[in-house]
């Protein structure tokens, strides 16, 4: 009876910390995309002091996101169709020591049709994303 009491215990108590922490992906280069490494550059350079998590992170998020149940699955659809208009485009979720959050998109493409030369641009997606 004790072995089951502290099972349920133990369940309980990893099911509270679980749901009180926030489950963030890592971002990867799940795709091998040849163009992660200079997309990951970009955005390292703009934000210095902030880890990477991948897109699929807003579901951990949701509490935190201005009217999550709406804007997640546009932001899934959107997400699909950039893809198919750059070399890279990815969205991901940015988070500091302080436990602040940004929400951003990458997009890398050539320079121009001439110049073949891989640019990446890093922008805030919504200044508004998240709850403060």
């Amino acid at each position: 009876m004790k072995k089951i009491l502290k099972g349920i215990l133990a369940l309980g108590l990893i099911s509270f910390l679980t749901g009180c922490g926030d489950n963030l992906v890592k971002l990867e280069n799940k795709d091998n995309s040849p163009y992660y490494e200079t997309a990951i550059e970009a955005v390292k350079k703009k934000y210095p002091n902030y880890e990477l998590y991948d897109f699929s992170s807003v579901k951990s998020l949701e509490k935190k996101i201005v009217n999550a149940s709406v804007r997640i699955p546009r932001l899934e659809e959107n997400l699909k169709d950039q893809k198919k208009l750059y070399r890279y485009f990815n969205f991901i979720i940015l988070k500091n020591n302080q436990n602040d959050y940004k929400f951003i998109d990458v997009r890398c493409d050539n320079k121009s049709y001439a110049d073949k030369t891989l640019v990446c641009y890093v922008s805030d997606e919504d200044k508004n994303f998240f709850i403060k």
